[in-house]
């Protein structure tokens, strides 16, 4: 089938290019982009010492001619980071055609699309996460009088890690924005149908959303519901969400509010008893806002909170205050629970409802002209409650709590140089077993005419029960060439553990070796 789809789109290109090449050269515009990511090393996982090795290479192109558009992208995995190979004609693995005009969008093939908040429909790919929901077939979109609309019939395919499985997806949008563009309402519907026999898929289900948004000059926002009907479960599945915020001279608020009871699934290769099994075993055509601070400091980010999105409740609040045109502080609360055994809409400090908490207060500016200095701290409790299907509380699977300090800066030395240094540490207390962890990150390093810059990283985590060793060293060199090529190199060890993107998680390995990223833009 894919060797058939190659030769298909090889025919195409090459009939569009002989065309434009003979009459039509000049109306034609091609652009593209390639990622090659390379690595030699060793990781330690499980306990076990052994070779990592992977090339990636990853090829996008885009020929333009009049209102089409015909794109590809060119994978070559030998193997990927996750150990998938793929060679041969299975390279092409996406491929469209895209035709668009006054206010008319048809593609056919490859596509992805979110649609609000992704409460109802979420169609992504995260490379670095292994995760691609996207589906391969028609999209279609039409903008009229204030009205838009979409309708989508496509394939999902299996993903190497489990994390996405093989069905056939069918939804359509409408929605229309009140003359003078300050509100807009939608609603929204999804078939997911199981793929044939013999193939792990999904029940059928369906999802219906809508939602409300409404921008003024200084106050935006958004609600979003979504219903989930699973075959054959009576259990009610749905997704609650919306947002505020607030803009008023230098102070701007915002707000925002989930509760997701979305069906999660089980029985695949997602690893379902797994600590981060509930970020990924949901239907993978939902994706919807996180409702915490994802990009905080380093250390944070070593041990992130795992979100629920079978069952959660939660909210944050964040206030922004801009002292001078150059210097901000900024303060983020976020808080969130379970709520299912109890129906609640207010998150819980109790312990069974597996509450977790953060403050995390961030101040960035430039004291002079060529200084840039950041600085910020942080508090977190994650406590995990276990409970079994009667109801009978089993355990506190973890309860960590974690607090970080830090800061940083980067002097502008002459016309062509900086120094760029920054470090933080922090405590990682485990209520459970009654121990702690004092963890560091220090950061060195210089810049050469804002192209060139190298860094060292040493990275410390003491009596940490969950790692070999107690400190990581690395350095990181990186070069920006006309603005359209970028080479990152980084040799030396790196800790690994846990990493999320949008709700998505995945455990990185401990790797001691050589990594090399180089992409272009052409």
């Amino acid at each position: 089938m894919k060797a058939l789809r190659f030769v298909i789109l090889t025919a195409i290109v090459a009939a569009l290019g002989l065309t434009a090449a003979s009459s039509f050269a000049e109306d034609v515009n091609i652009q593209g982009s390639n990622e090659m990511r390379w690595a030699d090393g060793r990781e330690v996982l499980g306990g076990n010492d052994r070779v990592k090795r992977y090339f990636e290479d990853r090829l996008n192109l885009n020929m333009y001619y009049g209102n089409l558009r015909v794109g590809s992208r060119f994978t070559l995995l030998q193997p990927s980071e996750f150990g998938e190979y793929q060679t041969d004609v299975n390279t092409l693995d996406k491929r469209f055609i895209e035709y668009s005009n006054s206010g008319v969008d048809l593609r056919v093939g490859n596509f992805y699309s979110v649609w609000g908040r992704g409460l109802g429909l979420a169609l992504i790919e995260d490379i670095l996460q292994g995760f691609d929901s996207g589906l391969d077939g028609m999209h279609g979109h039409v903008e009229l009088a204030g009205f838009e609309i979409d309708g989508l019939a496509g394939r999902s395919e299996a993903g190497y890690l489990g994390q996405v499985r093989e069905a056939q997806v069918s939804a359509g949008q409408v929605s229309y924005r009140y003359p003078g563009g300050t509100s807009v309402i939608g609603l929204q519907g999804m078939l997911v149908t199981p793929a044939e026999e013999g193939i792990l898929s999904y029940d059928e289900s369906r999802t219906w959303a809508g939602n409300y948004g409404w921008d003024g000059r200084s106050v935006s926002l958004w609600a979003e519901y979504a219903v989930e009907d699973i075959e054959g479960i009576d259990d009610r599945h749905d997704a609650v969400y919306a947002s505020a915020s607030w803009f008023g001279g230098n102070l701007s608020l915002f707000a925002d509010f989930k509760r997701y009871h979305y069906y999660r699934y089980s029985g695949g290769t997602s690893s379902p008893g797994s600590a981060y099994a509930a970020s990924i075993d949901i239907l993978p055509f939902h994706s919807p806002p996180i409702v915490q601070r994802e990009f905080t400091s380093p250390l944070f980010s070593k041990h992130p909170h795992i979100v629920r999105f079978d069952d959660e409740v939660g909210a944050q609040i964040e206030a922004s205050y801009n002292i001078s045109g150059s210097n901000t502080i900024t303060a983020n609360y976020s808080q969130s629970s379970s709520f299912y055994e109890e129906d609640l809409w207010i998150p819980s400090i109790d312990e069974v409802n597996s509450p977790y908490r953060q403050v995390f207060v961030e101040y960035t500016g430039y004291p002079t002209m060529d200084l840039y200095v950041s600085a910020w701290g942080g508090l977190d409790e994650d406590l995990v409650y276990t409970i079994e299907g009667d109801g009978a509380v089993r355990a506190r699977t973890s309860w960590l709590r974690r607090s970080v300090l830090g800061g940083g800066g980067d002097y502008q030395l002459a016309d062509d140089w900086s120094l760029k240094v920054q470090a933080e540490g922090g405590i990682v207390e485990d209520v459970i077993k009654e121990a702690s962890s004092i963890e560091s990150i220090t950061i060195i390093g210089a810049t050469f005419r804002r192209q060139y810059s190298a860094s060292l990283v040493l990275e410390t985590a003491e009596d940490d029960p969950n790692q070999d060793k107690s400190s990581w060293f690395k350095s990181e060199f990186a070069a920006f060439i006309d603005n359209r090529h970028e080479l990152l190199v980084t040799i030396g060890e790196e800790r690994g553990g846990l990493v999320c993107t949008s709700g998505k998680c995945r455990v990185v390995a401990p790797f001691d070796g050589v990594k090399v990223t180089f992409t272009s833009i052409f």
